[in-house]
C-alpha cells in the first residue's frame, strides 16, 4: 500500500477549549483531531466508575488501582435516585459522598467527568429518576417548567457538594455532562411496576433542552471547563463547549440473538458527517465514553466477555482514529439498596453491577485489566506522536462483513511516513482462524517496508497487535518491528525501550543505521545490511540490547514474553520512573509499592531501575537476585489457610461460617462459589449482600467490607434452579403456572482465596 505523505488537518475545532489553565500552570485543550495536556498532544484513557456503587471506605485504594492500571481521568454519574430517594430529603454522606469522591480524585491528581444527569440510565431504576417525580404532573426530560424546577433543585445540590472542585480552582472536574443519551434512547419506567417492558420517553426539545439544562447548571455555580453530550443514535450535541463522545458494544443484551459486531472492523472514525451522529464530525476529536470493558448479564441475556474483546475493540478504535479511549465500566460495583426498595433495572441483579469490567465488584480484579493497562502504557509512551497521525485503510477495509473469517484485517496511522501498523484477528461471537504466510508491505514518503523485512508473519487466532514503523524513541530510529511496543524508560538514570512478542509472531527489529551505529550481539541474532541491522532478539526480561547510537550514547532494548508484558506497571516513585514486572497486584501509596497476591503466599517483583538504598518490607521475608538490567525481589509470607465451614440444608442452599480474624497480612479473602443453577444470592442476617446470575463463570465475594460483621454469623448461599423442560402458565384468578421437567440447582465448589499483602519501601540514609 502506497502512502502519500498527506497528514491529518488539524485546526481548533469547534470545542471552544483551547487551554484551560489551573493555579499550578497546567493546561489542556483540544484540537479538532485530539486532547492536550500541557500543550503536547496525549491519548487519555477514561475509567467509569460509580462511587455509589462501592464502599466509601475502600474508594482510596480502588481509584489507585485504577490510577495502576493506565486510567488517567476518571468518570462517575451521580444518580437522582441515590440522592433524593424521598423527594427534598437529599443524603451526601458514607458511599453517597460525592466530596469525598472527588476529594480523593484531587489527593492522586486524576482528572474527573461527572455525569449528572438528571436522566443518567447507568441501569439503575428508572434511569436515576426518583420515583416521586412520576406522581407529578409533569413531562421528564423536557423544557416542562416543573420538571425544570427539580432539575435545578438537583444541581444546586450538586454544586454545593463540588464547590471549588474545578479545574480552574485547582479541582479535578474537568468536564460535566448533563442527561444522557438524549432523543436516543429512554430506559425501563421501573416505578410503572405493572409489567415489563414499560419504557420511559427518550425526551423532547433538542438542542433547546440541552441549553436549558446547562444554563440551570451554570446559574448553580456548575461550571468545568467543557461538557459533554453521548452522541450516537442521532442524540442531541450542542455545539458550544461540548465533547460529543461515542459508544462501543459488542456483547448487547438489548439486541436478541446478536450476530457478530462491526466493532471488530477498521474504519476512519474521523471523516465527514453522517445520519448516524447530529455534529460535525470533523469539528471534533473522536472520542470513546462507553468502550465496553465488560457487560453486565441480565436474566434473559448472559454475555460472557472475553478479555481479548476489550483488548481488540481498544486497538481498533485507536487505529480508526480515535483519540481518546473511555471504557464502562472500568470499576464495576454494588448497587445501593433504597429505603423503599432495591434500585436496580428490571431485569438485572439487585445487587451486583459488576460488569465484567476490568475492576469488578469487590474490587475483584479481571483479566482485561492487565490487557488495558498494557495499551494504557503504550499511549503514555507514544501518544504524542500517535494522536496527530491520520488513519489510512487498505482499499475494502471498511467493508468487510464482521462475518468474514477469511480477509486479513489491518490499518496503518501515519504522518510524514511515520507510523504505525494495526492487525486484527478477532471477532465476537466467531473463531477467527490463524493466518499464516501474511506480509505488509507499505510505500512511505521515507522508503519503504515490508512486516516482516523478509519473508512472512504467522498472526494467531484472537491476536490484536500494533507495530511501528520509521518511529523514532530515545534516540532510536526503528524501521520496522515485528514486537509491540509497551513503553520507554528516558529521563533518569536508564534509557529503556521496552517491547514484547505475540505468540507465533517471530520477533524482529529493523532499526536504521543513521541513528544506531551497532547493536550488542548478546541474545540476539543479527544482520547487517547498509542501510539497518535487522535483529532477531531473544525474549525475556533477562535479555537486553545494548543499543549504540551515532553520537555514542547507549540505549537498552527489551523484548519481553506476553505473559511478562501483561505483567508490567510503571510508576513514578523513589525518585523516577520505574517499570515493575509481577504477577501480582501493584499501586503506589505515599512512596510505597503495595502488592497483593490473590492466594499465593510467595511471589516476585522485578524493578528497573535498580535499587541502591535499602529495600524493606513491612510484611514477610524479602530475597533479591539480578535478572538481566532487572532487580528482582522474591517475598515470601506466612501462608494462611482461613477457618471455614460449610453446611447444606439442603441441595440449593448452603450455610458458610468463616473465621474473620486475619493475620495482618491479609488484606481480603474471597469465596469462590462454582455453582450451576439460575440465579444465586448470598444474605447475611438476613441482608442480600450481592446476587449472581449465572452465565458459565465462578462467582466472586469478597468479603472485607463485611468482615465485622461475619463474626459469629454464616452467610446463606441460595440458588434458584435452572429449569430444563415446560412451563404451562395459565390465569385463576391470579397468573399461575405448572412445570414439567427437571431442576437444577447444585454447589460444585465453594473455597475460601486469601488475599496477601506486603509493600516495598526504602531506607533512605540521613
Amino acid at each position: 500500500m502506497k502512502l502519500d505523505g498527506s497528514n491529518k488537518q488539524i485546526f481548533p475545532g469547534k470545542l471552544g477549549v483551547n487551554q484551560a489553565q489551573n493555579p499550578k500552570g497546567e493546561s489542556f485543550g483540544f484540537t479538532n483531531f485530539y486532547m492536550t495536556w500541557d500543550n503536547q498532544p496525549i491519548v487519555p484513557i477514561v475509567g467509569e466508575f460509580h462511587f455509589s456503587r462501592f464502599s466509601y471506605l475502600h474508594w482510596e485504594e480502588e481509584l489507585l488501582k485504577m490510577k495502576a492500571g493506565g486510567i488517567n481521568i476518571v468518570a462517575t454519574y451521580v444518580f437522582w435516585n441515590y440522592h433524593e430517594e424521598e423527594e427534598n430529603v437529599f443524603q451526601w454522606g458514607e458511599s453517597r459522598n460525592l466530596r469525598h469522591f472527588v476529594d480523593l480524585c484531587a489527593k492522586h491528581e486524576l482528572p474527573l467527568i461527572l455525569r449528572i444527569g438528571p436522566f443518567c440510565h447507568g441501569e439503575v431504576r428508572n434511569g436515576g429518576i426518583p420515583d416521586w417525580v412520576f406522581e407529578k404532573p409533569l413531562e421528564i426530560r423536557s423544557n416542562d417548567e416543573r420538571y425544570l424546577f427539580y432539575a435545578k433543585r438537583l444541581y444546586r445540590q450538586i454544586a454545593k457538594q463540588v464547590k471549588g472542585s474545578y479545574f480552574a480552582e485547582g479541582g479535578p472536574i474537568i468536564g460535566v455532562q448533563l442527561e444522557n443519551e438524549f432523543m436516543h434512547c429512554g430506559a425501563p419506567l421501573d416505578s410503572w411496576g405493572y409489567k415489563a417492558g414499560a419504557f420511559m420517553s427518550s425526551g423532547k426539545g433538542g438542542n433547546e433542552h440541552m441549553a436549558e439544562l446547562r444554563r440551570l447548571a451554570e446559574e448553580s455555580g456548575i461550571k468545568p471547563a467543557f461538557f459533554t453530550a453521548t452522541a450516537w443514535g442521532g442524540a442531541a450535541v450542542p455545539e458550544k463547549d461540548t465533547l460529543p463522545m461515542l459508544a462501543g458494544y459488542a456483547y448487547t443484551p438489548w439486541i436478541p440473538n446478536q450476530p457478530p459486531s462491526g466493532e471488530y472492523i477498521y474504519r476512519d472514525l474521523h471523516v465527514k458527517p453522517s445520519e448516524a451522529v447530529n455534529y460535525d464530525t470533523l469539528e471534533y476529536p473522536v472520542a470513546y465514553c462507553e468502550m465496553a470493558g465488560g457487560m453486565q448479564v441480565s436474566y434473559t441475556a448472559r454475555p460472557n466477555v472475553s478479555p481479548e474483546s476489550v483488548e481488540a475493540m481498544t486497538l481498533v478504535k485507536l487505529a480508526s482514529g480515535s483519540n481518546l479511549l473511555g471504557y464502562y465500566m472500568y470499576h464495576g460495583g454494588s448497587n445501593a439498596v433504597g429505603k423503599h426498595g432495591y434500585l436496580n433495572e428490571y431485569g438485572l441483579p439487585k445487587i451486583t453491577y459488576d460488569y465484567q469490567s476490568p475492576l469488578g465488584e469487590f474490587g475483584r480484579v479481571g483479566k482485561s485489566y492487565d490487557r488495558i493497562r498494557s495499551l494504557a502504557l503504550f499511549m503514555e509512551a507514544y501518544g504524542k506522536v500517535i494522536a496527530p497521525m491520520g488513519t489510512v485503510l487498505p482499499a475494502g477495509q471498511s467493508d468487510i462483513h464482521p462475518e468474514d473469517i477469511e480477509s486479513l484485517r489491518w490499518c496503518v496511522r501515519q504522518k510524514n511516513g511515520s507510523g504505525f501498523l494495526f492487525l486484527n484477528n478477532f471477532q465476537d461471537h466467531l473463531e477467527m482462524p490463524d493466518r499464516e504466510g501474511v506480509r505488509i508491505e507499505l510505500d512511505t514518503p521515507k522508503g519503504k517496508v515490508s512486516f516482516p523485512h523478509s519473508g512472512t508473519l504467522s498472526l494467531k487466532q484472537g491476536t490484536s497487535t500494533v507495530l511501528p514503523f520509521h518511529i523514532e524513541a530515545a534516540g532510536v530510529d526503528i524501521i520496522t518491528a515485528t514486537v509491540q511496543p509497551l513503553t520507554v524508560l528516558d529521563g533518569g538514570k536508564e534509557r529503556v525501550l521496552v517491547f514484547y512478542a505475540h505468540e507465533g509472531l517471530e520477533p524482529e527489529i529493523v532499526f536504521n543505521r543513521k541513528s544506531v551505529a551497532r547493536v550488542s550481539q548478546q541474545a540476539a541474532a543479527i544482520i547487517e545490511e547498509p542501510n539497518a541491522i535487522i535483529v532477531k532478539p531473544q525474549v525475556g526480561k533477562q535479555y537486553a540490547l545494548e543499543v549504540t547510537l551515532a553520537n555514542d550514547e547507549t540505549v537498552q532494548v527489551i523484548v519481553l514474553t506476553r505473559q511478562e508484558a501483561l505483567q508490567v506497571y510503571k510508576f513514578k516513585i523513589w525518585g523516577e520512573d520505574r517499570l515493575f514486572i509481577s504477577g501480582s497486584r501493584l499501586y503506589v501509596k505515599d512512596e510505597r509499592l503495595n502488592a497483593t497476591s490473590e492466594g499465593d503466599a510467595s511471589w516476585s517483583i522485578s524493578v528497573l531501575p535498580a535499587l541502591s538504598e535499602e529495600t524493606r518490607l513491612d510484611h514477610g521475608l524479602l530475597t533479591e537476585r539480578q535478572e538481566g538490567l532487572f532487580q528482582t525481589y522474591r517475598i515470601e509470607v506466612e501462608a494462611y489457610t482461613p477457618d471455614i465451614q460449610i453446611t447444606y440444608p439442603q441441595e440449593r442452599s448452603a450455610l458458610v461460617e468463616i473465621d474473620t480474624q486475619w493475620p495482618s497480612h491479609i488484606s481480603d479473602v474471597f469465596l469462590q462459589v462454582e455453582y450451576d443453577g439460575d440465579v444465586a444470592a448470598a444474605y447475611l442476617d438476613n441482608r442480600l449482600l450481592t446476587d449472581h446470575i449465572h452465565y458459565g463463570e465462578a462467582w466472586p465475594i469478597g468479603l472485607k467490607q463485611f468482615k465485622d460483621d461475619l463474626e459469629h454469623q454464616a452467610i446463606h448461599l441460595s440458588i434458584t434452579p435452572l429449569r430444563k423442560g415446560t412451563v404451562h402458565t395459565f390465569v385463576n384468578q391470579a397468573l399461575v403456572e405448572r412445570f414439567e421437567g427437571i431442576e437444577l440447582a447444585v454447589f460444585h465448589h465453594i473455597r475460601p482465596v486469601p488475599y496477601y499483602r506486603s509493600a516495598l519501601y526504602r531506607k533512605f540514609q540521613s
